[in-house]
């Protein structure tokens, strides 16, 4: 019988830090993988070294506790003082995140100190945290099990990014012989590299030629990193014997909120305002939304919604920075939120004019299908996975054309009747995903995977004298 395994190397190591981006696509996996019963799982981890061994009771608990929000997410609370910040972080580690890695450290840090991760707080911060932590010691090592199910060559394992790229790395603990299954969102450091950092394109190069050399199937999240997949495979891994699929990703924030109450940023209660969700880096185009809004604030004058931009900062964003600086009257019109809650997010999304979209390219594009999910047109750009994420739904503008982005702007800022029909497009053309299909349709192809492989052979049985010579 197949047996099958779930890597939660991610939400593990990750703790209880809001997810973004790819983190809340494999956090809302293994939830689900977690949640159901029809295909037993086991949850596994994959260490620094590249070794993976199944989770601890202690460590299935916390990630069950995590992924079902029974332990609070280090998020918010910026009205709040810093020891109410503390109090609640040192909450969280005692309901497990003392299993969590460094970049938990950071993040709860940088939330406790509200200085962003540099600074005498926020070290001094960090330090109480790791200190905090320390007392956990003796429990954060009990009992790990030894079992390393990427060895086994009966084993079906869903392999997470973070899982892959420690593996990638670092692993030297004997060869993978076990069937993995994982997810590719995109391939954009290998198409686009003057977009990143040299050491992160090579890197990702590492990883991906890793997982068209050992993984037998590789889950696209659209038709566009499919076919970008393919091309990659056909120039530099022609070897290759990865099955390549699709399982279109969806947008989960909108069910993830499902029964909470939402929370409204009390800055924008009452005012008109666009949204533009994503980390502010160079690949995602700001650049083209603040000169738009410096263009048409003298324009349209109080007409102009705000302009909200949700994200942490990345990358490549010196000529952001410099615009802001150089521009300071815009201010007026741009708010820059970070660390917010998924429930002030859900508030922004349902409480927005529109939502933008400028990205000059994507492997999905996750903050335009949220946008769809709470009814709110968007704006997207002429990168082609965003029309594919929007089902053929939003206004498409080329991502440079900044004369092109102004008048859709003040289009979507003055004509009620434009954005009336573009929700009524919405609410009847559009057909969200929710994580359960999504997570049903990946365990669904690892189970169809499975079935195509013969079943490993059994080693072979020695006789009593050759036992002993080997066992010499």
């Amino acid at each position: 019988m197949a047996e099958y395994y779930v890597d939660a190397t991610q939400p593990l190591q990750w703790g209880p830090l809001p997810p973004v981006g790819i983190p809340r696509v494999e956090n809302a996996f293994v939830r689900q993988a977690m949640r159901q019963s029809q295909v037993p799982v086991k949850m596994f981890v994959v260490e620094r070294d590249g070794r993976s061994r199944l989770l601890n009771a202690v460590e299935q608990g916390y990630v069950s506790n995590m992924m079902e929000s029974r332990i609070p997410l280090i998020e918010g609370n910026a009205d709040k003082s810093y020891w109410h910040r503390l109090k609640t972080t040192l909450e969280t580690i005692r309901g497990g995140a003392f299993l969590s890695g460094k970049e938990f450290d950071r993040s709860a840090a940088a939330y406790v100190s509200q200085r962003g991760r540099s600074g005498f707080l926020f070290s001094f911060s960090k330090t109480l945290i790791r200190l905090f932590k320390l007392t956990f010691e003796g429990k954060r090592r009990q009992d790990r099990p030894t079992e390393d199910p990427l060895a086994d060559p009966a084993a079906h394992c869903f392999l997470s990014k973070v899982g892959m790229h420690r593996i990638a790395a670092n692993r030297s603990t004997g060869p993978v012989r076990a069937s993995l299954t994982t997810l590719l969102h995109d391939t954009i450091p290998i198409d686009r590299p003057d977009y990143f950092e040299r050491q992160h394109a090579e890197k990702f190069k590492r990883d991906l030629d890793w997982m068209f050399d050992h993984c037998r199937q590789v889950v696209c999240v659209s038709e566009r990193t499919a076919r970008r997949a393919r091309v990659y495979v056909a120039a530099e891994r022609p070897d290759s014997a990865s099955s390549i699929v699709v399982n279109p990703l969806g947008s989960f924030l909108r069910e993830g909120v499902a029964g909470q109450r939402e929370e409204a940023v009390d800055r924008l209660v009452g005012q008109s305002y666009a949204i533009y969700c994503s980390t502010i880096e160079i690949r995602k185009n700001h650049i083209v939304l603040l000169r738009a809004w410096k263009e048409l604030m003298p324009k349209l004058g109080d007409r102009l919604p705000m302009l909200v931009l949700c994200g942490r900062w990345g990358w490549m964003v010196d000529e952001v920075k410099a615009f802001l600086t150089q521009n300071p009257e815009i201010e007026a019109k741009v708010l820059i939120l970070s660390g917010i809650s998924d429930q002030q997010l859900a508030w922004l999304y349902r409480n927005a004019r529109f939502g933008l979209f400028p990205s000059h390219t994507e492997g999905w594009g996750l903050g335009a299908a949220e946008c769809l999910d709470f009814g709110l047109p968007v704006l997207i750009s002429d990168a082609e996975a965003l029309s594919e994420a929007t089902q053929g739904l939003m206004p498409v503008i080329p991502a440079d054309d900044l004369a092109a982005w102004c008048a859709a702007i003040e289009t979507a800022s003055m004509d009620d009747a434009w954005l009336a029909l573009l929700r009524a497009k919405i609410a009847t053309g559009y057909r969200p995903t929710p994580e359960s299909e999504f997570a049903t349709r990946l365990l669904d192809l690892m189970q169809a995977s499975a079935a195509e492989l013969p079943a490993p052979e059994a080693p072979p049985v020695l006789p009593d004298a050759d036992l002993r010579l080997r066992a010499g």
